[in-house]
């Protein structure tokens, strides 16, 4: 890295200047007198390593606190991690069966639960450091967990409450069921995907009279061994001659009544007649309570139907569909088969699907929370970023129903619950001890005090000590709606909790609002009385170039750290049976540029599209490239370029200057920096990082580097000595203003340059040169005088330039690299050219001449091009620089071979057929191509008038 002009490499520094912050304590304060910034982690669940999901939204935060750091603000940005029950147990499950091919029957909970531990410990070890590599700027000390002994206590405390205010209850209700992982979900962990499926219409014979029958239609025919019932609607005339009457239900010829149901049959829809199974559909559950009817559950928990399938019993259920339409077939009970689209509900986190199953549960009443979730919305209280955001939280609240927080697994919070088994004595246990069943009328016991040891040893009731706790574990949102307060102490008044709560903003995916985001709000207002947080930035997914979510699964995702590293990785595809598998190697783009290449994406409640590049090798492995971190990496080298080769270099002999600059350029630099201070405070502000991107990448590249350091170069190499001083201070002074501007989204290579420029900066005698740029001040745009009059004499002759350099085009022989002998500026108002005349010398060499003469009102020369800009004329005498018969003959060979692509383009447009056929984006880009031709066309001739 000694060589000026050599790339910048992220491996020789990031991570040493990761050491250096976390040694400096630069993540940590405490409560002070300062205003305080609090963020709280969505905490990534311990099932694997962190994805490029992670990566945009700890990104996010991680500029946020970075930027309120610098603005002075008392920050805390809380680390940790969520235990995950279903997923994580899935998990380790799976591994198990692999590795050892066990169940967790066969290890019992006490050893399960140890190794999920061990898991946990393992990957909860792998997501920090792969935060710390991406660059997160957390508060290590208070890394917590969902299931650390003091959040544990807080989720006892919560359902010990809402147990005795009688917003917890236990009841057999019909939930959902996901058969792979044997335990219930909500609604809102379901994911509904489009499904082919089929409509089988049976045929009911009517009892007593085998002559009539009701058809019904299904999609899922083995539920009809659990029907109960055939709904039909009262004003049906088809039907009405059977009110009151029975069927008999086929295969099983068990009788059972036809009833009137407004409410489920609709006699516009199907056969107008619906068999009813309270105890598999939902619908059918609330038509069976409104009629008293029978709920017959035909279905174990593992997806085999049980013994009230008769002779379908054992089977598997898709096995039993099979095998009952077969029979139905074969009883000519069977009248038609429709192929049937529609959706229908997976596990979020298997992709099973899900049944409904009617079981002893324990549930959330939500009525009585959902208010205060309501109001702190609809008082903005709480503000949603895109706003748009929460009509989808407002409409969760409107629908969602009471929450089901049992989950028939072992690794979580199990429910502080016992039972007493003299009391209950049909409580089943197994020799293992394992608690197998406990009947819905048993009751629950809870203990005195919320301590993760409490318990219930002796019954109230009998004063038996033989007790036993319920086996099932809460929900794993349970546990997270509490993680604003839990992590800062709550139950206890602590003094993280009265000064960092409420948090400052909560930034999410806009798939857990209802989940996660919602509940937040509630048990905030419940149990503290304020909101969770100011603000919820909901931002967007990231997808490939295709529009499709990117996974490793879906074989067109990465490993974030692999990107910022460099490295190799085996990919399988499991869009393939079986999955593909493929080597991968990664590009070391370092973390800045990753950063830098998803924060330039990441426009407000947009999904971010990657364009991945795969080069395969010979040795059928591929060479993968993001374009966008590509982008972020050059710019790094833009930028260490920059700092090293002008400033660094040029500027050693840099002193203080006495007064304000008279060189025009200076006064500019000023105020597009004061500008620039602006913008970026309003972008970091409103979240907007994107714009952040663009207007940082627009002041830097486009505007100091462009032009300002090319202008000044002058100065710096010729003189005079006052004026290089004044040059040499003003880059040192900008590059410290462009380094605490883009720290934020670069924290690398800003701090790494701050380190280099702070000698010249105190030499310069630049103030609040801080030992780290992590701590330094936000720069004040009002240190910065703006100058509209110096901005726009600046942009006239910045449009000069352009126009100098855009004939150099338009002529191969003074193409950039030939030097002009002269370029006359010239006016008819003295107003809009004298001003120009500080400008002479810089633009001289900016734009390769010898000479600018300005002159008044001069008349264009012959044999020279020319150029407007506003009501100045550029001309550029050309004798002697071209050889004009060459330049007509390529001119005209131009001309003749665009006019013979318009021609094409014009036939096209004007055949009828082309127009009635064509798709419409196509007949729109030939118009496009035609106005394109239309205009080179005319360009071509002017320059072509120019030498005749």
């Amino acid at each position: 890295m000694n060589d000026q002009h050599s790339a910048y490499d992220p491996n020789q520094i990031e991570k040493a200047i990761y050491e250096d912050w976390e040694k400096s304590g630069d993540f940590h304060d405490e409560p002070d007198d300062r205003i305080p910034y609090c963020i709280v982690i969505p905490p990534p669940n311990v099932t694997g390593a962190l994805h490029v999901g992670h990566a945009l939204n700890n990104t996010i935060q991680d500029v946020l606190i970075r930027f309120y750091r610098m603005r002075g603000f008392n920050t805390l940005w809380l680390p940790g991690t969520d235990h995950a029950g279903v997923a994580t147990q899935s998990v380790v499950e799976r591994r198990l069966w692999e590795s050892e091919h066990k169940t967790r029957h066969d290890l019992g909970r006490d050893v399960l639960i140890e190794r999920i531990w061990r898991w946990k410990d393992e990957y909860e070890t792998r997501i920090l450091s792969q935060l710390k590599r991406l660059g997160c700027s957390c508060d290590w000390k208070r890394t917590r967990f969902t299931m650390d002994e003091g959040l544990s206590r807080a989720v006892r405390e919560v359902f010990i409450n809402l147990f005795k205010e009688n917003l917890i209850y236990r009841g057999k209700r019909l939930i959902n069921w996901c058969c792979q992982h044997r335990t219930a979900l909500s609604n809102d962990e379901l994911v509904y995907e489009p499904a082919k499926g089929q409509y089988w219409y049976i045929r009911y014979p009517v009892k007593g009279d085998s002559s009539q029958s009701i058809i019904v239609a299904t999609t899922r025919p083995e539920t009809m061994l659990g029907d109960t019932a055939v709904a039909v609607h009262s004003t049906d005339d088809r039907y009405k001659h059977l009110h009151g009457k029975t069927v008999i239900l086929p295969l099983l010829e068990r009788e059972i009544p036809v009833i009137t149901d407004d409410e489920l049959a609709n006699p516009k829809k199907g056969t107008g007649a619906v068999k009813v199974t309270p105890a598999h559909d939902p619908n059918d559950y609330e038509c069976g309570k409104r009629n008293d009817l029978q709920f017959i559950s035909i279905l174990n928990d593992d997806g085999t139907l049980n013994e009230n399938a008769g002779p379908y019993a054992g089977l598997d259920r898709y096995e039993a569909r099979k095998r009952v339409v077969e029979d139905l077939a074969t009883r000519n009970l069977l009248v038609k088969v429709e192929d049937h689209e529609y959706e229908i509900a997976h596990c979020y986190r298997c992709h099973d699907i899900i049944e409904p199953y009617l079981s002893d549960q324990w549930f959330v009443k939500m009525a009585p929370l959902v208010e205060l979730a309501r109001q702190s919305v609809m008082d903005d209280e709480v503000i949603f970023f895109p706003q748009s955001r929460s009509k989808q939280f407002l409409d969760w609240l409107d629908t969602t129903p009471d929450w089901c927080i049992s989950r028939q697994i072992w690794w979580g919070h199990r429910i502080p619950i016992w039972y007493c088994t003299v009391c209950n004595p049909d409580i089943k246990i197994n020799e293992k001890g394992d608690i197998l069943a406990i009947p819905g009328d048993a009751e629950p016991l809870v203990p005195d005090s919320s301590s993760i040891n409490a318990s219930v040893s002796q019954c109230p009731k009998c004063g038996n000590s033989k007790t036993v706790q319920d086996p099932d574990v809460l929900d794993t949102w349970f546990s997270s709606q509490l993680w604003p307060m839990s992590t800062l102490g709550w139950p206890d008044k602590t003094a993280d909790l009265q000064y960092y709560y409420p948090t400052n903003v909560l930034v999410t995916a806009r798939d857990i609002i209802a989940l996660w985001v919602a509940r937040m709000v509630m048990v905030g207002k419940k149990y503290i009385g304020k909101k969770p947080f100011s603000h919820v930035y909901i931002h967007g997914t990231i997808l490939d170039e295709h529009g499709n979510i990117m996974s490793k699964s879906r074989g067109n995702g990465f490993d974030p750290i692999k990107m910022v590293d460099g490295g190799s990785e085996e990919i399988e595809d499991y869009r393939h049976d079986p999955p593909e598998k493929r080597m991968e190697h990664y590009k070391a783009y370092g973390a800045d540029a990753l950063r830098y290449g998803v924060m330039s994406l990441a426009a407000i409640g947009q999904d971010i599209r990657l364009i991945i590049s795969r080069q395969k090798r010979d040795d059928d492995s591929y060479d993968v490239e993001v374009l966008r971190f590509e982008e972020g990496r050059r710019f790094c080298n833009k930028i260490w370029q920059v700092a090293h080769g002008v400033i660094l270099q040029q500027c050693k002999n840099v002193k203080p200057v006495r007064n304000t600059s008279s060189y025009l350029e200076d006064r500019w630099l000023h105020h597009i920096l004061a500008h620039g201070i602006e913008n970026m405070q309003q972008a970091y502000t409103e979240y907007r990082m994107a714009s952040a991107c663009d207007h940082f990448y627009h002041l830097f590249w486009d505007n100091f580097c462009s032009w300002y350091v090319e202008i000044v170069k002058p100065r710096l190499w010729e003189g005079p000595e006052e004026s290089a001083d004044y040059a040499r201070f003003h880059l040192v002074e900008a590059l410290i203003i462009f380094l605490k501007l883009i720290h934020p989204i670069m924290p690398f290579i800003s701090e790494e340059l701050w380190r280099k420029l702070k000698p010249l900066a105190a030499q310069a005698g630049l103030k609040d040169i801080e030992s780290s740029l992590i701590r330094a001040p936000w720069p004040d745009a009002g240190q910065f005088k703006k100058d509209d009059d110096t901005a726009q004499i600046t942009e006239t002759a910045r449009a000069i330039a352009a126009t100098i350099n855009n004939i150099r085009s338009e002529h191969d022989a003074i193409g950039e690299h030939v030097k002009l002998p002269e370029v006359i500026i010239t006016s008819s108002s003295s107003i809009s050219i004298d001003p120009l005349r500080p400008y002479i010398k810089g633009l001289e060499r900016f734009v390769k001449t010898n000479k600018i003469r300005i002159e008044s009102d001069m008349i264009r020369p012959e044999q020279s091009a020319a150029g407007v800009v506003g009501n100045i004329e550029i001309f550029i005498p050309l004798a002697g620089l071209i050889d004009f018969e060459a330049e007509k003959q390529r001119l005209a060979k131009k001309i003749s071979q665009a006019q013979a692509d318009l021609e094409k383009i014009l036939k096209k447009l004007s055949n009828p057929s082309f127009i009635d056929k064509a798709p419409a984006e196509i007949i729109e880009k030939e118009k496009i191509m035609r106005a394109e031709l239309e205009s080179v066309i005319e360009k071509l001739n002017q320059n072509l008038e120019l030498i005749e």
